[in-house]
């Protein structure tokens, strides 16, 4: 009797960097270990960057691709994506710089692939932050659970899923890119997992430590430009999707983001600006083209 066996799909690797450090180089070199390719974005401009990426060259089954500065998380992505599905990949493992893929990670996360038949739509793991080691608490337990929306870093995409739903959307730029590719993925008919039985380890703008009663909080310290994109994508999605299902969690992070900024961070008053025109570009927002 022939016993037919399941061939391992072919899955490449895409890391953004954008004014990346050495650490990036262990980062890709982890996920060399799990996958058949990596596609780096250098999403910098200058030679700096370049430099950093340098010794790349001499790592097997690695692509860097340069783009002319810094066209933004989707466009970065993207252009990873493109390469990965032009080479045949059967998924699209896409990763931030400053993330750490754990040993066997891809492998739990294909274990889940067929969790909802041809709807299983983007997977990705549970989250610990970076700066204190500790698992976030939405993301503690075992098996994978349902989301509406997951992180960019560490997602997995399926070539089917982004030949029906289409690439990032590249005028967002960067915030929320990820929530809207997710809630299109969900408009679609698939279902979104996290999957609680591997962590990514993955670290938020600077991490800056304060101490907010008695307790370290950390500070992100965005600039002002990347909070305008927060204000303006956030009330975007609102407007293409509504609420349902993924804004009260993110207007608790919000909330607690903003405490953080007016007690803390500095240009406190240029950041505020910044966010209100972003909510007013929003409000003006036009679905022309969509």
């Amino acid at each position: 009797m022939i016993v037919e066996q399941k061939l391992r799909p072919r899955v490449a690797g895409v890391v953004l960097a954008y004014h990346p450090n050495a650490t990036i180089l262990r980062n890709i070199a982890a996920l060399l270990d799990q996958v058949n390719v990596v596609y780096v974005v250098n999403n910098s401009a200058g030679e700096a960057a370049t430099q950093v990426l340098a010794p790349l060259a001499f790592f097997r089954d690695v692509e860097v691709i340069d783009l002319e500065g810094n066209l933004g998380v989707g466009a970065g992505f993207n252009a990873g994506i493109r390469r990965a599905l032009d080479a045949d990949a059967d998924y699209v493992w896409i990763f931030d710089q400053d993330s750490t893929v754990a040993p066997g990670m891809l492998g739990v996360l294909l274990s889940h692939v067929d969790d909802y038949g041809v709807h299983t739509g983007i997977i990705g793991p549970a989250l610990r932050a970076a700066e204190t080691g500790r698992v976030y608490p939405a993301d503690s337990g075992v098996g994978a659970v349902r989301r509406h929306t997951l992180i960019s870093s560490g997602s997995l995409f399926s070539r089917e899923l982004l030949e029906e739903i289409g690439l990032h959307d590249e005028w967002m730029f960067i915030d929320y890119v990820d929530h809207d590719i997710c809630l299109r993925a969900r408009s679609a008919g698939y279902t979104n997992l996290k999957v609680l039985d591997t962590v990514l380890d993955h670290r938020f703008g600077d991490s800056t430590p304060a101490r907010l009663l008695g307790r370290n909080v950390y500070l992100a310290n965005y600039s002002p430009l990347r909070l305008y994109y927060q204000s303006r994508n956030r009330v975007v999605l609102l407007r293409r999707f509504g609420p349902r299902g993924w804004f009260g969690e993110d207007a608790w992070f919000t909330i607690k983001a903003w405490t953080k900024i007016i007690l803390f961070e500095t240009q406190r008053g240029l950041k505020t600006a910044s966010a209100l025109r972003g909510l007013w570009d929003g409000l003006r927002w036009r679905r022309t083209g969509e």
